[in-house]
């Protein structure tokens, strides 16, 4: 039997990050913001659906802050694409307030960059 593939990107700048995942929303006036930080893996990416669950039932427009976020594994990758399939079938959108460099060039890598479009740097 084949082990299961961790199919996470481990960043360069490990030291700025966080030791444990965390997550917090805002209700702003416009949107909702949504904050990440520490490692997005898959046990995080549990609680990342949770949330994004919570928001696809009031929020129209939610902005990620992942400045702080750590690696990214696929499972947190495929719950933010479905979070913006979801707002934008209903006349949302899905974007990025707080870029991280190093998550920027893996969604580059993997062709998904335009699913994450950056609209403002500062939350």
């Amino acid at each position: 039997m084949e082990e299961p593939q961790d199919h996470s990107v481990i960043f360069d700048d490990a030291a700025a990050v966080p030791d444990t995942f965390r997550i917090a929303v805002e209700q702003r006036d416009s949107h909702a913001l949504m904050t990440l930080e520490g490692p997005v893996d898959l046990e995080a990416a549990a609680s990342l659906r949770v949330e994004v669950e919570r928001l696809l039932g009031g929020s129209a427009a939610v902005r990620i802050d992942w400045h702080a976020a750590g690696h990214f594994c696929a499972g947190a990758i495929q719950v933010l694409l479905a979070l913006g399939a979801a707002l934008t079938a209903r006349g949302g959108s899905l974007s990025v307030a707080g870029d991280n460099p190093d998550i920027r060039r893996f969604l580059e890598l993997a062709g998904l960059s335009g699913h994450f479009p950056v609209r403002e740097q500062s939350a």
